[in-house]
């Protein structure tokens, strides 16, 4: 088996490298876009309930339009189906920024306007978030699987840090407005550069690849990576705080719309540090214990950002929150990777975002109403203990996690099951 290559090497790739910095662009723009619409949102409503409704409106697509994606994605071209999701977002979200400078805070149509724009944004993002973690297998060989798929999962925290910082400067230039137009426009880029990239030949399903497959492989024949995704689920209710949260929580503590791009941005700090450190990790953990180790940290964040009054402890608490939140995603994330078998690929993922981002309306609409109701800092204790409740998922083992370094027979490092289709 040939020897995996470094980080570096991977992003020197020139299928993976453009993929990467695409996706790094891209979701810089989702954050910057998040946190936009969250800052206006809350300035226009004064709701923490509200801006749960932003988060709730953008993935709610990513609940109901999911499989659909995911069959289309094992069927299509999976570059192509990406590229026509951003291009959808893109446009969107760039025509919203552009509404708001030209007709100012009260202007331009206020919060209906604003959960439209940010819904169709969301149906273009689900159109092609199957497709874009189905990809990244299609650009790498089986020896360096791991090693993408840990890359890849570090790309929504950079976006976390980039995003909102280039946001909180954008604030101070042109206001959301500004903030969203750029956004659109870092979309529109990745699906120019998707044109860059060459993607290795696949299996294609004959005829048209069932609508429940996915559903159907996780519940009948691999139950084991049906748990981990379920730990997903658990994963997303204790990560959305960061940014439900976080404009309640900054005002709280007398800092503005800067305050909340900081906090943001320090839990993608905290993500990106445990991402480039993994392979470190690895080396003496299991991806199960790294698994259980994620959960253990993130509620830790949870906890020290809701039980201080310092600026400073918060900041650290939502750092803490990242690395936690990444540790548990990059375990999540590679074994279901490993497990599942390539004809499946497409669907398996769109339950994984159904899992992840379709649930997180109600995780946002749950952290919202908590956080009007009982305060801010309460709602991030209930959602520790709930953080704490994935152990028991990532505890889920598999033979080859046994061993450090996921060593197995198999060369992508995990058992395939085959599935009955």
């Amino acid at each position: 088996m040939a020897a995996q290559r470094t980080n570096l090497s991977l992003l020197r790739d020139r299928s993976f490298g453009p993929f990467y910095a695409g996706k790094v662009l891209s979701n810089s723009g989702v954050w910057m876009q998040n946190l936009a619409a969250a800052v206006l949102m809350f300035d226009l409503t004064g709701s923490a309930f509200m801006v749960g409704m932003v988060s709730a409106f953008q993935f709610a697509p990513a609940f109901l339009l999911a499989l659909p994606s995911g069959a289309l994605s094992d069927r299509y071209d999976r570059r192509r189906l990406l590229m026509i999701g951003r291009v959808v977002s893109g446009v969107t979200v760039a025509g919203l920024g552009a509404l708001v400078l030209s007709g100012g805070r009260d202007g331009f149509g206020g919060p209906p306007v604003l959960l439209v724009a940010i819904l169709i944004a969301g149906i273009g993002w689900t159109l092609s978030q199957p497709a874009m973690m189905a990809l990244a297998p299609n650009l790498v060989p089986d020896e360096d699987l791991e090693a993408a798929l840990a890359l890849s999962a570090s790309v929504p925290s950079v976006g976390r840090t980039v995003g909102p910082i280039a946001a909180a400067g954008l604030f101070v230039v042109g206001g959301a407005g500004l903030a969203l137009l750029v956004a659109g426009m870092f979309h529109l880029v990745f699906a120019a550069m998707l044109t860059m990239i060459r993607v290795r030949e696949r299996f294609r399903p004959d005829g048209r690849p069932g609508l429940l497959g996915g559903v159907r492989h996780l519940v009948r024949d691999d139950r084991r990576a049906g748990l981990l995704v379920l730990g997903v689920v658990v994963l997303g209710f204790g990560s959305d705080p960061a940014i439900t949260l976080a404009p309640s929580l900054a005002d709280e503590l007398g800092g503005g719309e800067g305050l909340v791009g900081v906090l943001v941005a320090m839990f993608g700090v905290g993500a990106i540090v445990l991402s480039v450190t993994f392979r470190w990790l690895r080396r003496s953990m299991s991806l199960a214990g790294t698994g259980v180790l994620g959960f253990v940290i993130l509620a830790a964040g949870l906890f020290v950002a809701a039980s201080s009054q310092l600026v400073a402890l918060v900041q650290f608490g939502f750092l803490i929150q990242g690395a936690g939140f990444m540790m548990a995603m990059v375990s999540l994330n590679t074994r279901v990777q490993q497990r599942v078998p390539e004809l499946l690929r497409g669907r398996v993922m769109a339950v994984w975002g159904m899992a992840f981002l379709g649930l997180r309306p109600l995780a946002a609409l749950f952290d919202g109403a908590l956080g009007d109701l009982f305060g801010v800092r309460t709602t991030m204790v209930i959602a520790g203990i709930i953080a704490l409740l994935g152990i028991g998922f990532a505890r889920v083992r598999d033979a080859q996690d046994e061993l450090p370094g996921g060593a197995a027979e198999d060369p992508a490092g995990a058992r395939r099951v085959e599935p009955s289709t």
